[in-house]
Order: structure tokens, then C-alpha cells, then sequence
């Protein structure tokens, strides 16, 4: 997985192509790219916090992809709630195009390689952590099993069943009580807890982290009346498609085990908010009203606003995970409490 997507030459992230593989003309959408509104509404949130706060703030974005987000923050008023900006992004298109933004924002490849923020900052990761590499398990008749990739005569990519890789995927599995029954299969992501943790650290003390994504607690992503052949997908041209039969073409993705960045919060003192359908929050943050503003005229909403929200679409399948510490955590606790009924 971390070869097709992530390959310098040939991976799915560093393709040359006339558009970036999120959005409308590309392979997928994420809450980001749906709409503009999207960034309307985080804009206001961070105009909320930094007016509650005293303070303007940081702003990391982890996976920021081609910029799509911190334009559109620009276009909404967003950066005058901060002073700071810091773009990560794995991929060297995506920091190529992260490096034109006006105004200039601190592009990395590792949120290591820029200083650690030294006020409130608030962390952004909208589907970084399904993209993160996992390996692929099944249950079977002598215990667990890992599934690898193998080219097989005719030169095509399949599957080979064999003994687990590391001893850290029974662990894993061991540690959330999960028994895959004999068939079952499952995604492990085994680098998601000290990945989540680090940043964590590296953030601070006067902190909100705010995390979207696809994924379910690990008693739930690993029940299999619910996903007995797991998660795993591949996305091309908005279809979901076979991964193996488009490696470097689609993208690769399998569902979060939000256990994992919970257990990774916990350990450093983080308080962390329930993990919640993302359309719920944009409702209560005004993703409505930022949808209508300038067009009240207009009839109806637009279909991606509508997408973000709806309780079938990803309003609910998307999760945001709230995380935080300090001043900036109680700021936005007490601006969650005015928008609640």
C-alpha cells in the first residue's frame, strides 16, 4: 500500500496529472473538497476560538493535500483568526502546490521538521488516517493469518495467505479483545497509535485537534456480522474499485480504528470529545446558513452541501474526533456548550 500510493516516481499521490486525486474532477471526495462551505465553516469556528482565546492561533493542517482548504480558509476570512500556518504533506506534488499558496504557509513533509507551536494551535486531518499503510489478516483454521501481495504467473497482483508478518498483529488484535472468526478478514494499523501520539506531542499543551475520517471503535470494525471481508477499498473515478487491479491509479483506503487515537490521547493527558457523525457538528457550526449566505434567493442547497449533512451520505459516514489540552481545549468547550441544544 505505501509503495502504490506513496511512491516518489510511481505513486498514486505523485502522479503527474492534470488534477489532484481529491475533488470533483478526481478519484474521491473528502468534506474539504465537497464544498467551500466546508472551510466557511471551520473559518467561523476559528474566528470563535482565537476571539475566545485573546489570541490569534497556529494552524496545522496534516495531509493537506494540493491546498484546497487553506485557499479557500483565505477566501472565508479564516486567516485573520491566525498567525501561523503549517501545511503537511507526505506527497511532493501535493507540497509543490502547497508552496504557491498566497499567503506563503510553512510547507513540510514531517510536522518534525517545523518548530513546535508556542501558543494555541489548532490541529486539521481530514482522511489522513485511513491512508495511513495497515496490513491485511484473516482468521484461519491454525489462528490468524497476513494476507501479502504476490504477482502470480500471468503478472497480475492477488492475494497470498501466510503466517502474520510480526507478532504485533495478534497483539494488536489481543489488546481490543478482537477474535476474527476462521474467513474473516481485517485491516491493522499498527503505526496509527504512535503516529497520532507523536503529533499530539509535538502540538502541545494549549491545544484542539480536530481529526475526519471514515472508521468505527474496534469492537465495532472488527465485528463480522458488520464487516466480515473488512474494509479495505479502492477509489477511481468516484468508483470503488479492485486495489489490485489499479496499484499507482487508485486510491487505497480502510476504515479507522478510532480505539487507537483515543488510547493515543489518553496517554498524554488529552481529553477527548465523543467521536460523532461529522454532519451533526457542521449543523450545529452553521454549514447551513454559510451554504445560503449571498443566495438566499436561490432555490434549494447545493447537493454537496447536502452530502456533507445527510444522515445516508457522508454526514454520517464521516466521524470527527475532537482531542484537546489547556486553555484552547476549554475555549472550545465552552463555545460547543453555546451551540448545543
Amino acid at each position: 500500500m505505501e509503495l502504490a500510493l506513496y511512491h516518489p516516481e510511481f505513486g498514486y499521490y505523485n502522479q503527474r496529472k492534470d488534477h489532484y486525486p481529491a475533488g470533483l474532477r478526481g478519484d474521491f471526495l473528502t468534506a474539504p473538497t465537497a464544498h467551500g462551505t466546508f472551510a466557511a465553516t471551520l473559518a467561523g469556528l476559528l474566528r470563535t476560538l482565537a476571539q475566545e482565546r485573546g489570541r490569534p492561533l497556529t494552524l496545522v493542517e496534516v495531509g493537506a493535500g494540493d491546498g484546497t482548504l487553506l485557499r479557500q480558509l483565505v477566501a472565508a476570512d479564516g486567516w485573520v483568526a491566525v498567525e501561523r500556518v503549517v501545511a503537511v504533506e507526505v506527497s511532493a506534488r501535493g507540497r509543490e502546490l502547497l508552496e504557491a499558496l498566497a499567503p506563503p504557509v510553512e510547507v513540510v513533509t514531517h510536522w518534525r521538521e517545523a518548530p513546535p507551536p508556542s501558543g494555541p494551535c489548532v490541529v486539521f486531518a481530514s482522511e489522513l488516517y485511513d491512508a495511513l499503510p495497515f496490513h491485511v489478516v484473516q482468521g484461519g483454521r491454525a489462528g490468524l493469518e497476513e494476507l501479502f501481495v504476490v504477482v502470480d504467473p500471468g503478472g497480475r497482483l492477488r492475494w497470498q495467505a501466510g503466517p502474520p508478518s510480526t507478532a504485533e498483529l495478534e497483539r494488536y488484535l489481543k489488546r481490543y479483545q478482537v477474535q476474527l472468526e476462521t474467513g474473516q478478514r481485517a485491516e491493522v494499523r499498527l503505526q496509527a497509535y504512535e503516529f497520532h501520539r507523536h503529533l499530539l506531542a509535538w502540538a502541545g499543551g494549549d491545544v484542539l485537534v480536530l481529526v475526519v475520517d471514515y472508521g468505527y471503535p474496534a469492537q465495532s470494525l472488527y465485528n463480522p456480522r458488520g464487516r466480515r471481508h473488512g474494509s479495505l477499498a479502492g477509489y477511481l473515478g468516484h468508483r470503488v474499485v479492485d486495489p489490485l487491479a489499479y496499484p499507482g491509479e487508485a486510491d487505497i483506503t480502510a476504515h479507522v480504528n478510532w480505539d487507537d487515537l483515543l488510547r493515543a490521547g489518553a496517554s498524554l493527558g488529552f481529553a477527548s470529545g465523543t467521536v460523532e457523525p461529522l454532519g451533526l457538528f457542521l449543523a450545529r457550526w452553521g454549514l447551513v446558513e454559510q451554504s445560503t449566505r449571498g443566495h438566499e434567493e436561490e432555490a434549494g442547497i447545493p447537493w454537496q452541501v447536502r452530502a456533507l449533512l445527510h444522515p445516508a451520505g457522508m454526514g454520517s459516514d464521516l466521524k470527527l474526533l475532537t482531542q484537546g489540552k489547556g486553555e484552547l481545549w476549554q475555549c472550545w468547550q465552552e463555545a460547543e456548550a453555546k451551540r448545543r441544544p
